[in-house]
């Protein structure tokens, strides 16, 4: 597809309080307005046309709604975007009106494949304005990064990609928790000493217990586990229950606690690893304090780069010292790249934190199994109990760590303060003196002695089965979204890079275009990240031969804004696929002189098949440099006016002026119709003398706007002598020179005593004179008599479809 805007209709929008109506058909059109006549109204329009939303007015304290809404409307009038397009399936008119006290929006358009449309239209670029054309340049590198992921479809692919690192560090930290090799270990030595062989396999297990029951004869065969829970059932009606509750307690509460103790040093490493990250954010904890900042000197970027927002003293708005805007950015941008940097050590630092807070957690819920036994209540197990709450509250601290604020000036307690040592551990010689000494007491009862092993040993197998199975599975994860998240990470890159490979040459081309033979060249956007890596984009560039890092240092704002425009254009460019049409709004304010005549030319060299919509308030530029190159290119112009009755319109246009002349005519109202009359008769003139190449004295800026009648006549005059049947018209001219209302009187509004008859006649000549230099032929493209149109076989000048001729001599 390629959309365009056939006409744009604004009712009660922003400053239009009434219709600011532009019948487009698809042209271009430049339009100017001094500031504060509300131009931006019509991109605001659009905007919101597409989006629901203005991003400049996006702040806490605006509601959107209320803001679109010209102020001085009434509660009954609907505010409303009427926009019909190349596409009249797509031609919808929003409307936003008070219902019940709420302001509610409604497209009249409800079908599916314009709601696909405006879908597809929020990824395009359709609007600049000059305070967001250096978001991209400004902006860090990680944010460059989401910004163009974004608009060229990666956020899907980073969103991924954020998930499976997640997942991975999710995996890894469970492995890391879990410590399995020890609990594995724990078990293995457990059926070693149980069973007093090396158990590898269920028939080894299998085996060995049919070996041991033997001489029992109790008709049992192991050949499965539900076998071994049989046999257990079998052998536990000969032995004494209470016995064995309290030996299976202390048992597992040695086999808890021999693990823990083994693990002291492993938690000792983890604690010292977060102790280290904790301390070098400490000492550098200024810089890490200026991440909480971040949102703020965004804010302040984005007030200093907008120039409706900037204050007319040279001072920062937030403290009030005296320094210039274009600095005061600059280092809020360094110091944006900064935190950049800093984040990634709250990273570090989070992951450190993370794993050993979740390793201590999980240290605390095998104590609290062995606490929940209700064997701990026992009067014989207070030691136990007290031993266990010791060591539990020696790791909450490790626990109580992690929740110390590293900006707070706190410092985290020493290792060893809070590590577990070997006097932690005393009371588990306790235990095993029990243990001993109750199976030493089932010594002589043989169906005891293999009740309480056999059962152990089962206890043991099936927890080694688990823990492998538990490993195996965390081991699966964590290798499939490693190998994942690296072929993701190194697809982006590879895809990113011959991305912005041919991206960067289109900004290249139009930043030389509108900046030629000047240092800074070979414009690049590159990838930021070790080997496969990616965490962010940064601007490379050719500064005086030598490859340069980020334009801050070197560009002066002219040349960032140039960069900025070349960023958005080449976005456009790449990026447009439904829509050919985009509003530049104010874009040029603070480009130099010759910047600006650059940028004009590059948008009549390189997108001419776009439909653009320009405003500006700079009036020179729109005199003496765009103008002309707008009318030769077939552009429409116009310009914003505001007045307190009307609020945001158009400036009357001469085709509306002659339909209110005929209309005035028709109804006898004569009265003041001087004034309109000559103001036609003037734009006349102008395109008669423009398309005639007639010969004017050179004046300086609005005066050459403002040529009088009597002077374009006399130069057209001139011209005319080239063509015999064109000076046969010079008694048309003498006629209008020589009306009464063809003299300054008329240009001042001054009354003048003119009859209905005087009035008639001179509109009558101002009517031939268009006609003679106006085709009126509905087909014809190009209507206008223009030299443009010479013909150098016949020595003719014509309209576009040649009904009207006339013989030139050059």
């Amino acid at each position: 597809m390629a959309i365009k805007i056939n006409n744009l209709k604004i009712t009660g929008i922003r400053g239009a309080k009434g219709t600011l109506e532009l019948p487009l058909n698809g042209k271009s059109i430049l339009i100017y307005g001094d500031n504060g006549t509300g131009k931006s109204s019509i991109s605001d329009a659009i905007e919101w046309f597409y989006t629901n939303k203005i991003k400049h007015l996006a702040t806490p304290e605006i509601d959107t709604s209320d803001a679109i809404r010209n102020a001085t409307i009434t509660e009954e009038e609907n505010s409303e975007v009427c926009i019909a397009f190349s596409d009249s399936s797509f031609d919808s008119r929003k409307t936003l009106a008070l219902k019940s006290g709420k302001l509610l929006s409604k497209n009249s358009n409800v079908g599916e494949a314009f709601k696909s449309y405006l879908n597809d239209s929020e990824s395009e670029n359709l609007i600049s304005r000059y305070q967001y054309i250096r978001n991209f340049v400004d902006s860090t590198k990680g944010e460059k990064l989401k910004y163009l992921s974004d608009i060229i479809g990666f956020e899907e692919v980073t969103k991924t990609k954020g998930v499976l690192l997640k997942s991975f560090n999710s995996a890894n930290t469970a492995l890391k928790s879990q410590n399995f090799e020890t609990l594995i270990n724990n078990e293995k030595q457990k059926l070693i000493t149980t069973l007093e062989a090396s158990i590898s396999t269920k028939k080894n297990l299998f085996d060995t217990i049919n070996e041991k029951i033997k001489k029992l004869n109790t008709g049992i065969e192991v050949n499965s586990l539900e076998d071994i829970n049989k046999l257990i059932i079998h052998l536990s009606k000969g032995v004494n229950a209470n016995q064995q509750f309290e030996l299976k307690f202390l048992e597992d509460s040695n086999s808890a606690l021999t693990i823990l103790q083994k693990e002291t040093g492993f938690l000792e490493e983890e604690y010292l690893k977060y102790y280290s990250e904790f301390e070098i954010i400490a000492n550098d904890v200024e810089a890490i304090k200026q991440t909480f900042f971040q949102d703020l000197l965004n804010a302040g970027a984005k007030i200093l780069s907008n120039k409706y927002l900037k204050l007319k003293e040279e001072n920062c708005p937030l403290c009030l010292q005296s320094k210039k805007s274009e600095e005061l950015l600059s280092e809020i941008k360094i110091r944006l790249n900064e935190i950049e940097e800093s984040s990634k050590k709250k990273v570090k630092f989070g992951n450190a934190q993370k794993n050993i807070k979740e390793i201590s957690i999980e240290r605390i819920r095998r104590i609290d199994v062995l606490l929940s036994n209700t064997e701990i209540l026992k009067e014989s197990n207070e030691g136990i109990k007290s031993g266990l709450i010791s060591i539990k509250s020696k790791i909450q601290k490790l626990i109580d760590s992690t929740d110390v604020k590293v900006t707070s000036g706190e410092k985290l307690p020493i290792s060893e303060t809070i590590k577990l040592i070997e006097k932690d551990f005393e009371f588990l010689k306790n235990i095993n003196t029990r243990i001993l000494a109750i199976k030493e007491l089932q010594k002589g009862e043989t169906i005891t002695v293999l009740y309480s092993k056999i059962t152990t040993a089962r206890d043991a197998f099936l927890n080694i089965q688990k823990f492998i199975s538990q490993k195996t599975v965390l081991e699966k994860q964590k290798k499939s979204f490693e190998l994942i998240y690296n072929e993701f990470e190194k697809k982006q890159k590879e895809g990113l890079n011959n991305f912005i490979n041919t991206f960067s040459v289109k900004i290249n081309e139009y930043y030389q275009f509108m900046n030629p033979d000047e240092p800074f060249q070979d414009i690049e956007i590159i990838t930021k990240g070790e080997e496969d890596e990616l965490d962010g984009l940064t601007i490379k560039y050719k500064y005086n031969q030598k490859w340069e890092i980020n334009p801050l240092k070197h560009f002066s704002e002219s040349h960032l804004n140039c960069l900025g425009l070349s960023f958005f254009l080449a976005s456009v460019d790449a990026f447009n696929k439904v829509n050919k049409f985009l509003i530049l709004d104010d874009v040029i304010s603070s480009f130099d002189s010759n910047h600006r005549r650059r940028f004009a030319d590059l948008l009549f060299d390189k997108f001419s098949s776009y439909q653009i919509i320009l405003l500006t308030h700079e009036k020179e530029w729109f005199t003496n440099i765009v103008s002309p190159k707008a009318n030769n290119k077939g552009w429409l112009t116009n310009q914003i006016k505001w007045t307190a009755e009307k609020g945001t319109h158009l400036k009357e246009q001469p085709k509306e002026l002659k339909e209110s002349i005929l209309y005035r005519l028709s109804e006898g109202d004569i009265e003041n119709i001087g004034n309109p009359m000559r103001i036609y008769l003037e734009k006349l003139l102008k395109e008669i003398a423009f398309n005639l190449e007639a010969k004017l004295s050179f004046k300086y800026n609005d005066i050459n706007e403002h040529r009088m009648s009597k002077e374009l006549i006399m130069a057209i005059r001139s011209e005319i002598k080239k063509s015999t049947e064109l000076k046969l018209k010079s008694s048309l001219f003498d006629r209008i020179e020589s009306s009464a209302l063809f003299g300054n009187t008329l240009s001042h509004d001054n009354p003048i005593n003119a009859s209905s008859g005087d009035i008639s006649s001179f509109w009558a000549d101002i009517i031939e004179l268009e006609k003679t230099f106006n085709c009126e032929e509905s087909k014809c493209t190009r209507p206008k008599v223009a030299l443009l149109n010479y013909n150098k076989v016949t020595n003719k000048i014509s309209c576009g479809c040649g009904v009207i001729m006339y013989e030139w001599k050059k």
